[in-house]
């Protein structure tokens, strides 16, 4: 469940962004699928499960596809919110990060190299989106607010939820739910990491 509702909300960031740029539909669904296995492949990659899961089970990316599909067919038909990049990113993101720490532990990894494969989870996809699309990715622009901070945290509980045996679905929504909010909170709020002046 987290990681089809999460493909699917980085799907539509992934859409939406190609839609910013005026992509042509091979170009949006293109974008939708990279961010939603980008970095789940990744991560699968560095901790020695390989194939990657998005390589052997092609419903990830079924699920990237029609959520790029459903964003090019709805673009300019329905009211979307202001930023949909930005909410559907952050739903992903929230997502991501808990299932990849999740995965993490499960192979073996140590909490701290468990906490690094749920970031890597989380901020990989829109990462490769960004570059893809020919943006400074969000996690280095210092107007993006809080991102990686978040993810780590969140990766970072959820891999001690499964350490301490009280990892259930429950207590991992909350986890994403809470990385979700600190995200949305920081662009509302505009809490921000320390950047030059």
């Amino acid at each position: 469940v987290f990681v089809l509702v999460g493909g699917l909300a980085f799907a539509v960031s992934g859409a939406a962004a190609a839609l910013d740029k005026r992509m042509d539909l091979v170009g949006v669904l293109s974008l939708a699928a990279v961010t939603a296995v980008g970095g789940g492949i990744v991560r699968d990659l560095l901790i020695g499960a390989t194939p990657p899961a998005a390589l052997t089970d092609p419903t990830l990316l079924v699920v990237a596809v029609a959520g790029g599909l459903a964003a090019f067919l709805a673009h300019g038909r329905l009211r979307m919110p202001r930023r949909p990049v930005l909410v559907f990113d952050a739903v992903g993101l929230g997502l991501f990060c808990v299932e990849g720490a999740v995965k993490g532990t499960a192979y073996g990894l140590s909490p701290y190299a468990a906490a690094l494969a749920g970031t890597i989870t989380g901020v990989g996809g829109g990462l490769l989106r960004d570059v893809l699309a020919r943006d400074i990715p969000m996690i280095f622009r210092a107007d993006s607010r809080l991102y990686v901070v978040p993810a780590l945290a969140g990766a970072g509980v959820a891999t001690w939820l499964v350490g301490a045996g009280a990892a259930t679905v429950w207590t991992l929504a909350l986890v994403a739910g809470a990385v979700t909010a600190v995200r949305l909170l920081s662009l509302r709020f505009r809490w921000s990491v320390p950047a030059p002046r």
